[in-house]
């Protein structure tokens, strides 16, 4: 078995598809680090310009209306909210001026959570206009998200113990580009490439079909070779990907595993922080399950269809699904959290936001792992039956 190993392992690293995709992974990488990255423009920015502007229009309503006698109501309500906001952006600011960070992520904790609190129920206050723009009719639901997020995460900073910097605060270091991934597409990214490493690894045995029948082990335990050679391939797909990792780091610092990584509770509507060292693993896994689902997949199918064009038309399928249900808000009235397909994107199960987004309890890492793994063991399962059968020989 141990020779038949290394038969598959050196012909996957010997692959010119499997080459060309570890090379495209890499100019990926080398993209994303020197262009994207640079590029990158967060909605919730340290921006003194900004801060003094707020800072002078609510200064000059208080100056104007403070003094005067009989104010209405409102001017009373808006003087109470002003005199509060003003004295924490005046914080902030000079914070800021004096580079006393551990006094800014104070007082700006203080100021995302005082800021949500006004506004969250109010019709006549808003988020920052960033979040409505393209007509986006969830502009209020996202800027509460995120401010609540924002103030979640100064607060771990407060807690923590990070050597803080501008490039921190605006989730600029190396570990935050790879936590805004891990909650975007780097996922999906990881998930392509694993189908297009395994998507030939049992069909392409008809290419040597007198030297594979001189390895004497069963083809299910050839098979598990196989699913193992790829499932290593898959993972060393991190390797080119690090290029970025490093080329980000020199340029903004890498950040440290200590970083707090903001988690949504929908039951509670708040978040707590979890180590940035932990959020890592916990996609680290849940990943590497998804992998294995989409091998195990693969591994049936090239025995009972032998065809690549459906072993890929399927996994992808199993990727693209999620886009053709998927609707805000459809949790409250739908279960699906039932659906493996609701879990393709790791990072954001794992960070609570597709919990936010679909309103439901139960899209959760817990469930994730329990679903994806039966899937996976049953897929496993019905591999192991098909291979015993003469009908399905790896080699006829």
């Amino acid at each position: 078995m141990w020779n038949y190993f290394k038969w598959e392992f050196r012909q996957f690293f010997t692959d010119k598809k499997n080459i060309a995709v570890y090379v495209i992974l890499l100019f990926l990488a080398l993209y994303f680090a020197l262009k994207v990255a640079p590029a990158y423009d967060p909605i919730e920015k340290v921006d003194v310009a900004e801060m003094e502007a707020r800072y002078k229009t609510r200064d000059d309503f208080v100056k104007n209306v403070g003094g005067r006698k009989n104010k209405h109501r409102d001017a009373r309500y808006a003087l109470s909210m002003f005199l509060q906001w003003d004295n924490y952006d005046r914080e902030r600011m000079e914070a800021l001026g004096e580079k006393d960070y551990i006094k800014y992520v104070k007082v700006t904790a203080k100021w995302y959570k005082y800021s949500d609190a006004l506004i969250v129920n109010s019709d006549e206050l808003f988020y920052n206009p960033l979040y409505y723009t393209y007509d986006n009719d969830f502009g209020h639901a996202d800027g509460h998200y995120s401010y609540g997020y924002t103030g979640s995460r100064f607060t771990g900073y407060v807690e923590g113990n990070s050597e803080l910097s501008i490039e921190l605060f605006e989730e600029r270091s190396a570990l935050q580009t790879l936590q805004r991934l891990l909650n975007g597409y780097l996922p999906i990214v990881l998930f392509i490439s694993c189908i297009f490493f395994s998507v030939d690894i049992v069909l392409k045995d008809r290419r040597n079909p007198s030297l594979l029948k001189g390895f004497p082990i069963t083809d299910w335990k050839k098979l598990c070779m196989k699913g193992l050679v790829a499932f290593l391939g898959s993972i060393l797909s991190f390797i080119p990907l690090c290029v970025g990792f490093i080329i980000i780091g020199l340029q903004n610092g890498f950040g440290d595993f200590s970083l707090p990584v903001p988690i949504y509770s929908y039951i509670e509507e708040t978040f707590t922080n979890m180590t940035m060292g932990t959020f890592i693993l916990k996609n680290a896994l849940f990943i590497s399950v998804w992998i294995l689902f989409f091998i195990a997949i693969i591994l049936f199918l090239s025995l009972i269809v032998k065809a690549e064009f459906i072993n890929l038309f399927v996994s992808f399928i199993v990727i693209a699904a999620e886009w053709l249900y998927f609707d805000r808000g459809m949790g409250a009235y739908t279960e699906i959290e039932g659906y493996p397909t609701s879990y393709v994107q790791v990072g954001q199960i794992i960070s609570g936001y597709k919990n936010f987004i679909y309103e439901s309890l139960h899209l959760t890492y817990q469930n994730g792992l329990i679903i994806v793994g039966s899937c996976t063991l049953i897929m496993m399962v019905l591999t192991l039956i098909v291979s015993q059968s003469k009908r399905f020989k790896l080699i006829v």
